[in-house]
């Protein structure tokens, strides 16, 4: 009988540890869209707490962008536990060699042909500028 208490009591602490692991995890919402233009955009959510929230922040930024592209190509809509590569510096705000969306709560790269990227930089803050939405440039290499 002893034995079964404790064994039960270990499962059971076992449970609570284990939901506390999952509820402390954080969820990047990441979507990759290729146009026919040729350019690709990367953009990278606010990190969430829930699977969910993650999987909601990506439909809700793909919706218009479907409304307004319907020969735009989804690559992409993930929640990632851990950024690597241009994702990651996008969350981090590193210097990146393409073009930038900053908005609220959501940074996007634009990466291919470099007018058609400034161009539609541009034309993305100038559409979303009441929002706080704003185009960098491709930051200039670094000369050692």
């Amino acid at each position: 009988m002893k034995q079964a208490i404790t064994a039960v009591l270990l499962i059971a602490v076992a449970s609570v540890l284990g939901h506390l692991h999952v509820t402390a995890q954080s969820y990047y919402p990441v979507v990759r869209v290729s146009s026919p233009d040729g350019l690709v955009f990367t953009a990278v959510h606010e990190a969430t707490s829930e699977r969910g929230a993650c999987a909601a922040a990506n439909e809700r930024f793909l919706a218009p962008l479907k409304a307004m592209c319907s020969e735009c190509r989804v690559v992409a809509a993930r929640c990632e536990r851990e950024l690597q590569g241009v994702e990651a510096a996008l969350s981090d705000g590193k210097s990146i060699p393409h073009h930038r969306i900053f908005a609220p709560g959501v940074q996007v790269a634009i990466v291919g042909p470099e007018q058609a990227a400034g161009l539609s930089c541009g034309e993305i803050a100038r559409s979303g500028g009441a929002q706080g939405v704003r185009c960098v440039p491709p930051s200039p290499p670094i000369k050692s």
